[in-house]
């Protein structure tokens, strides 16, 4: 059954290269997706493969080489000067360091205020409201420690802080670039209740980019696994976890910590290193790692297929097929 429903962001071809020539590194390379109003996208893979390029992209922090990027049908590649400013309202971005994305120089209020006093959304008495509630809202007493510094905090402190700025302009989508790695564990289970409790109450909407697989496996409706570059396998959560199509879903997956050490997920492991994106493979970038490589995937680059009802696969030899 096809899905009728209109994405809030729609991603085609997203292209960001650095450098040029013989030096140009392909960090993201053709990557496309959607995301649905009030869902959560998890995107997975080895470190180094793109992901947090790929959420910089999208904030047009990092400016993509080609390709569109589509927040509520507007097309924000083309958007230049104000036009991009008032975009970026509509989407914020949580980033992996808690502590290093404040600034140790301001107060903790007026770290949260900024995005209000610049656009002067709201003025005064709403204003210093606004703020209150923002910081009770992610477990931060305003009274208390309103007048403190960031250096003052904890890095779980310092990411509620940084939650509470990233909801001060309303946005729809937020885009969390491994927001808990740098936590403990207890601290991260903490974080992402209350994330879940936000999206909820402001109707949010998540790229929640990660390396650990069972936080997001646990917070995201969909799952995309990115390999140097490109997005080889995508689809909902429950069903990329229990049958992986693509063979590095499935080697990424073994690769997780599991209690039960007989498991049959660890029953392989993946061999080698990631190829270089500054001369990645032709073909299938994964195919020199992949036990079922053939000649077809040197010479053919895949496309995605559909396996299931939103679940798509970029392997010339899906697990699906090759198990027949």
């Amino acid at each position: 059954m096809t899905d009728t429903r209109q994405p809030l962001l729609r991603v085609t071809d997203l292209t960001v290269t650095f450098g040029h020539h013989h030096h140009a590194v392909s960090a993201v390379a053709g990557v496309s997706f959607e995301i649905f109003e009030g869902e959560t996208l998890g995107l997975v893979g080895e470190s180094g493969c793109g992901k947090s390029t790929t959420g910089k992209a999208l904030m047009r922090i990092v400016e993509p080489t080609s390709g569109t990027i589509e927040l509520g049908g507007v097309d924000v590649t083309k958007q230049r000067g104000r036009a991009l400013r008032n975009a970026r309202t509509h989407m914020q971005m949580i980033f992996q360091d808690p502590i290093s994305s404040l600034n140790p120089r301001r107060r903790v209020k007026d770290i949260v205020a900024e995005p209000i006093d610049c656009w002067k959304t709201v003025e005064g008495a709403e204003r210093d409201a606004l703020i209150s509630d923002l910081l009770s809202k992610v477990g931060i007493d305003p009274q208390v420690y309103g007048n403190r510094y960031a250096r003052q905090f904890s890095g779980g402190q310092c990411q509620r802080i940084s939650i509470a700025r990233s909801l001060a302009m309303r946005p729809k989508l937020l885009i969390c670039d491994e927001m808990v790695s740098a936590l403990d564990v207890s601290v991260q289970a903490q974080i992402l209740n209350l994330l879940e409790d936000l999206k909820a109450e402001y109707g949010l909407t998540l790229l929640f980019i990660a390396h650990d697989l069972a936080v997001v496996k646990n917070v995201s409706d969909r799952v995309a696994v990115m390999y140097l570059g490109k997005i080889c396998e995508i689809g909902p959560a429950d069903a990329l976890y229990d049958a992986p199509a693509h063979p590095y879903t499935k080697f990424l997956l073994g690769a997780a910590l599991e209690a039960d050490p007989d498991s049959p997920m660890h029953s392989q492991v993946l061999e080698g290193e990631p190829p270089s994106p500054m001369n990645p493979p032709t073909g299938c970038r994964f195919r020199t790692r992949c036990p079922n490589a053939t000649e077809r995937c040197a010479n053919e680059e895949p496309l995605p297929q559909e396996m299931a009802p939103g679940h798509l696969v970029a392997c010339h030899y899906p697990l699906s097929i090759t198990r027949r």
